[in-house]
């Protein structure tokens, strides 16, 4: 199969791509780092001259707990938006129907960053879907008891705080930079010593701040369910842009473009790399019916476009005697090659890209052997399991290569992903449009 890579190389340009594939929604698997965030803490609410106190209220005779805002920075003006409330409880009683609110303004601009509560996780919010205040009604929280320990703020673990949180999504279509959270928390305690004022803890400013540049290589958005979002990139004055369906909850979706560092073994191409990051969706997002969409603009003279696909890594298992590799499921009989990972059982170099061959399944495992060129003997291999990646190249073969698309249009998906399709710009330019049921990124 390579030497037809080879051969249809010499014709045109080539698409190199990175397309990891889905796991669990907890993974994070493209490699790009988790969009930044940042944490307010609370204060109490008493008034001056005993107050306000910083959470969880040392040395105060008051319940001790914080009221936590958390937001996700970097986010599109236009897309999704999380915010997360977190309670934490210091206090050796238990903290009974607590409740806490979220409010927003806009910025300098009346109604600039026209957000719209959607949901929370758990639902136990609700609200007004703009202006706020959003309304959550929390869980008990159990006390810590001898435990207890109100001197500091720490987070929430075994030798920390009790903690509850819920996720709060809004949809954005901002003109303004940032938006300002407020929040406050209180304890319907039925015996309060102190006064209500000293049960509540109060936010008063949570700064969140957008990506409001359009010409750069990152752009991340909370995918909301219901909606196909659109993350754009250039790097090098080349655009590109990746669309895909939502899942049935809200996950942080990224996208970004930058250089890549090499192309799999033999093959030639320009390093353009942009990497989609959406490994926090639930499974069975993506499929043939709901695939993966890129676009991309390249240097070419014409339309002879392949790919290269490298999968998030899965767990393989080796066996030294018969220097076979092993995988569940068939997806791995595709593949042209295998990345090793940063751990690989003895024979094989740390994150080296091989060639795979004797390639066989019976559907529910695959079995191969791995060389160190097209037409090699396999490479002997230690026994071990680790996580290697799958490489596959797409359009090489009639079926990957679609002829349907235009300079405007990517035209109808493939049956069966992935396969790409290319057309031209002008002389020099290529439009690619690349499907696929798995997420990633992609190098030109």
């Amino acid at each position: 199969m390579f030497r037809k890579v080879v051969r249809r190389f010499t014709l045109g340009a080539l698409l190199v791509v990175s397309v990891a594939a889905l796991i669990a929604a907890t993974g994070g698997s493209a490699g790009l780092p988790p969009v930044p965030t940042t944490s307010t803490f609370s204060h109490d609410g008493a008034t001056p001259p005993n107050g306000p106190n910083a959470c969880p209220g040392a040395g105060i005779n008051e319940r001790h707990y914080c009221l936590v805002v958390t937001r996700y920075n970097g986010l599109d003006q236009n897309g999704g938006v999380e915010v997360d409330l977190t309670l934490q409880n210091y206090d050796q009683s238990s903290l009974t129907n607590p409740t806490a609110s979220l409010r927003w303004d806009n910025g300098s601009v009346t109604n600039g960053a026209n957000l719209s509560f959607v949901s929370s996780n758990p639902s136990i919010c609700t609200g007004p879907t703009s202006g706020g205040p959003v309304n959550c009604s929390f869980p008990n929280l159990p006390g810590l008891g001898s435990a207890a320990d109100s001197s500091h703020q720490a987070p929430c673990g075994p030798s920390g705080p009790i903690c509850s949180t819920v996720k709060l999504y809004f949809t954005a279509a901002s003109t303004v930079s940032s938006v300002d959270f407020s929040a406050k928390a209180d304890v319907k305690e039925s015996n309060q010593q102190n006064g209500a004022n000293l049960d509540e803890q109060i936010v008063d400013s949570a700064p969140m701040t957008f990506d409001a540049n359009t010409t750069d290589a990152f752009d991340a958005t909370v995918a909301l369910p219901n909606k196909h979002p659109l993350l754009k990139g250039i790097f090098g004055g080349h655009p590109a842009s990746v669309t895909f369906p939502a899942g049935s909850s809200p996950f942080v979706a990224q996208f970004e473009e930058g250089q890549a560092s090499a192309c799999f073994p033999g093959v030639s191409c320009t390093l353009l790399q942009v990497t989609t990051d959406l490994s926090g969706a639930s499974s069975g997002t993506f499929s043939a019916s709901d695939p993966i969409l890129w676009t991309a603009d390249i240097t070419s003279t014409n339309t002879n476009v392949l790919a290269v696909h490298y999968y998030d890594p899965v767990s393989i298992t080796a066996s030294a005697p018969t220097k076979t590799l092993t995988t569940a499921g068939s997806s791995f009989v595709n593949c042209d090659g295998v990345n090793s990972g940063s751990n690989p059982p003895s024979g094989l170099d740390p994150n080296r890209d091989y060639f795979a061959i004797n390639r066989t399944t019976d559907g529910t495992k695959t079995t191969f052997q791995v060389a160190t060129s097209a037409t090699g003997k396999a490479v002997s291999v230690g026994s071990g399991t680790f996580l290697g990646s799958c490489i596959r190249i797409i359009g090489d073969q009639k079926a990957e290569k679609l002829t349907s698309c235009t300079a405007l249009s990517a035209g109808p998906a493939p049956a069966v992903p992935p396969a790409l399709c290319a057309a031209k710009l002008s002389n020099s330019t290529v439009r690619v449009y690349l499907w696929d049921s798995a997420n990633g990124g992609i190098h030109y």
